[in-house]
């Protein structure tokens, strides 16, 4: 594309290009000072915006066309090509009067045009090059700023909900605009709102329940939105109080899940984790603070008690934040075979271990009977008790076509498998994600400390649990996890291999007596548990 300005030297550059935007910026006003292209063309597009919205059918001229034009092109490719210091030199109150204008004209848009708000469609040229070029504007500091500080996405929450339906190359648009704001705060720092704050903000304008409605329009993902849901996913507490079923963005995010067409979105994979992790923080809101991230016990000896006061008063690493003791005697005595795993770790980096443990918790809850079938089935195949079997779960999408995370399709893929195949002997059970005929130096690197890691908890594991191997969303390293649930009435352990028997004579035999006593003959959770392996309602 070339878009040739003249400079007031007489130079003709290209501002479709880096070299002709950071010239025209820097050379492009008078006397060879920064460019001032707003203020002298803004007037003549006001005009031409107003006789517009004074015609009948509100349809625009070819010059009016080209007049208005001409200003949001320039607008557009100076963010698109300019260094973000270049830009930077524009002043303030240029890019100020611009962003005022964009509010006005989306306000006419949602207010005024009937066919946008019929058909979720511009079909003006101008309106176009208006919304498009916002993408580029917000990744650059202060039009960033100012967006937030103006309230541009309260203007564009109202634009996006005015059509019931919209087409995708402008939903694709505007769910880039929200990634690109997002985006700009982690690359422009200094003088903007923190991620989570402008997340915050974004729920509270509701222009994130908008955000979330319209990235399942098209078909695919720019990878910026599926990056702007990786980012969303660590701010945590906005996710526990806005992403619950009452609320606009845990409303669209429901929406979204209930429909089979979005399944294999991977938008989708995304949302089922914030999902998975909200379900579990719902489930335990009525419980004491200190029970809310499951029943911990000591690495140490293994004592582990239901009570808030054991819960409560269990030492925490200060370190690595996530091993528990009992006692001080029980810390000092584990210090040796912790120290190889204890790292320290940012109060952000605390955050997403835990989203990732509770979303892991989720997803084993929400999949118990499909995951204790598989878990009696490789038992019965190997020979194995449950205790020498592992869960391998995969939560990051590794898929060219964005496709989604294994364990977040539908159906959840899993794998159940004889855990010493992990960390003895040659590891036939490795899974693929750990580059061992990818990246050798890297496998090399890492496959000590995986093997330590994999020993370590196996060798702490307890008859009520269940040994989880899971890739992260992000894809950094991998974790170990001891998961154990109850059964809600009975408080049956759910994986204790009693459990295990119990659901092998089911499905072996017919038997149901030994799970229906486990789980509370004739109750809920014993029709449920009846129901998944087959035996009908007793």
């Amino acid at each position: 594309m070339t878009v040739n300005v003249t400079l007031p030297s007489g130079r003709t550059v290209n501002i479709a290009t880096k070299y002709g935007a950071n010239h025209f910026i820097n050379e492009g006003g008078p006397e060879n000072r920064p460019c001032t292209f707003v203020s002298q063309n803004l007037g003549p597009v006001k005009q031409a915006c107003d006789r517009i919205y004074q015609r009948r059918g509100r349809n625009p001229t070819d010059q009016e066309v080209n007049d208005i034009g001409l200003l949001y092109t320039m607008a557009s490719e100076l963010a698109e090509n300019a260094d973000y210091k270049v830009f930077d030199e524009i002043p303030v109150n240029e890019i100020q009067m611009y962003m005022e204008h964009v509010l006005v004209e989306i306000g006419r848009m949602t207010e005024a045009n009937s066919n946008w708000v019929r058909t979720g469609t511009l079909i003006h040229y101008h309106e176009q090059l208006l919304i498009g070029g916002l993408i580029g504007l917000v990744m650059h500091r202060i039009p960033a700023k100012l967006a937030l500080e103006m309230d541009l996405f309260g203007t564009l929450a109202k634009f996006a909900s005015a059509p019931s339906t919209m087409e995708e190359d402008a939903a694709e648009t505007i769910t880039m605009i929200v990634a690109n704001v997002v985006i700009s705060t982690q690359v422009h720092k200094e003088g903007l709102p923190t991620t989570a704050k402008v997340f915050a903000k974004l729920e509270s304008c509701g222009m994130l329940a908008q955000f979330i409605r319209l990235s399942v329009v098209s078909p695919m993902s720019e990878r910026g939105i599926l990056k702007c849901y990786d980012d969303l996913r660590d701010c945590t507490s906005l996710i526990e109080k806005k992403f619950t079923e009452d609320q606009p963005c845990g409303k669209a995010c429901k929406e979204i899940l209930s429909r089979p067409i979005f399944h294999r979105h991977p938008v989708a994979g995304k949302l089922r984790m914030i999902a998975s992790y909200t379900s579990w923080v719902e489930k335990q809101a009525d419980s004491p603070k200190e029970m809310r991230d499951g029943n911990k016990l000591c690495r140490k000896c293994n004592k582990m008690e239901h009570s808030t006061e054991f819960q409560k008063n269990l030492l925490k690493c200060s370190r690595c934040k996530s091993a528990f003791y009992c006692s001080k005697e029980c810390q000092v005595a584990d210090w040796k075979a912790h120290k190889p795993f204890c790292k320290a770790v940012s109060s952000k980096a605390t955050k997403v271990m835990r989203f990732n443990e509770q979303t892991i918790y989720g997803f084993v809850e929400n999949n118990y009977f499909s995951i204790l079938k598989e878990i009696v089935k490789v038992s019965i195949e190997t020979g194995k008790s449950k205790g020498d079997l592992l869960l391998e779960l995969d939560f990051y999408d590794s898929s060219e076509n964005g496709r989604g995370a294994p364990a977040l399709q539908t159906p959840p893929q899993f794998k159940v498998a004889v855990s010493k195949g992990y960390f003895e002997g040659s590891r036939p059970n490795e899974p693929d994600w750990f580059y061992k005929n990818v990246d050798r130096t890297c496998y090399n690197a890492n496959i000590p400390m995986f093997v330590k890691s994999m020993k370590d908890l196996y060798n702490r594991l307890t008859d009520v649990h269940l040994f989880v191997l899971a890739r992260p969303p992000d894809n950094q390293g991998f974790g170990v996890y001891r998961i154990q649930l109850q059964s809600p009435i009975k408080k049956n352990h759910m994986f204790s291999q009693d459990t295990i028997d119990a659901a092998t004579k089911a499905i072996q035999d017919g038997n149901f007596g030994p799970i229906s006593s486990l789980f509370g003959v004739g109750t809920d959770d014993d029709r449920r548990v009846r129901m998944a392996l087959g035996g009908g309602l007793p």
